[in-house]
């Protein structure tokens, strides 16, 4: 088959995935759990077919991990990971057909065991894949060959398990540091942050930028995210291009929860 028509079938893909994603909304993202050993719950996620078509969906289960300091999910298929609960996991109704304008209500049951290897943070996702069927045009023409094409798409929501008796939080800044002006004239500042602690943290990060000239300060607030135990966030800040020349003294916060604490870190910068 010719390459341009390759990549017209590549593309042609990539635009009919990126409107079934469109046509279909899943929330929440997120679902948390609080639950004793040998303790259930059940919480509610809601699909809603917002397309023309009738959609199929199946509802499946994960462990996941993040290693490195981006916050990327990388799926782990082994049952058997040890930060993983995927096998504690249900959903009712597991496979379904929505038609068009319809919203189906799906229970995720979570059946914690009543062992002690049970009670650390555990964590998943829930795929919630969608899958339709494309037949290519097949009228016998020798110069034309016909494709059938399974196309999938999953939306991922991410489950957390922390039992009542983990409590620990704790977060570090391991580094903090000025990595120049970008293209656009904004000073740029890196930091790290590691989750030493038992929980899964939520954290909200952000800056006090103070001029050493004048005492003023301004507040740079960064997306809110979420660090597992024993992992690592890398965070990119920008500070205004207006900011006045001068020295300034720069204090990076992340509040993770804790009712005592937050982690800093400071450094100076001077700009020109």
């Amino acid at each position: 088959m010719d390459k341009k028509v390759l990549t017209g079938l590549a593309l042609l893909m990539l635009v009919s995935i990126g409107t079934v994603a469109q046509s279909v909304s899943v929330t929440p993202s997120r679902l948390y759990f609080k639950e004793a050993l040998g303790a259930y719950k059940s919480q509610k996620v809601r699909v809603t077919n917002n397309g023309t078509k009738a959609e199929t969906f199946q509802v499946t289960f994960n462990n996941f991990g993040s290693s490195g300091n981006k916050g990327k999910t990388q799926i782990i298929e082994d049952e058997n990971y040890e930060h993983g609960c995927s096998q504690w996991l249900s959903a009712s109704p597991a496979f379904f057909e929505l038609a068009p304008g319809v919203t189906q209500d799906v229970d995720i049951m979570m059946q914690v065991p009543n062992v002690p290897e049970a009670n650390t943070s555990r964590w998943a996702v829930a795929n919630v894949k969608l899958s339709k069927e494309n037949t290519g045009g097949q009228d016998g023409a020798s110069n034309e060959t016909g494709m059938q094409i399974m196309q999938t798409f999953q939306f991922l929501i991410h489950i957390f398990q922390t039992p009542p008796t983990v409590t620990y939080k704790e977060a570090n800044i391991t580094s903090f540091v000025h990595k120049g002006a970008n293209d656009k004239n904004q000073q740029e500042l890196v930091m790290e942050v590691e989750n030493t602690g038992e929980t899964i943290l939520d954290c909200a990060p952000y800056l006090d930028v103070v001029s050493l000239k004048t005492g003023e300060t301004t507040r740079i607030n960064s997306r809110a995210f979420t660090v597992l135990p024993g992992g690592k966030r890398e965070l990119r800040f920008q500070l205004p291009s207006a900011l006045a020349k001068g020295k300034y003294s720069i204090l990076g916060v992340v509040d993770y929860g804790s009712d005592t604490d937050l982690a800093g870190a400071e450094l100076e910068l001077e700009i020109n």
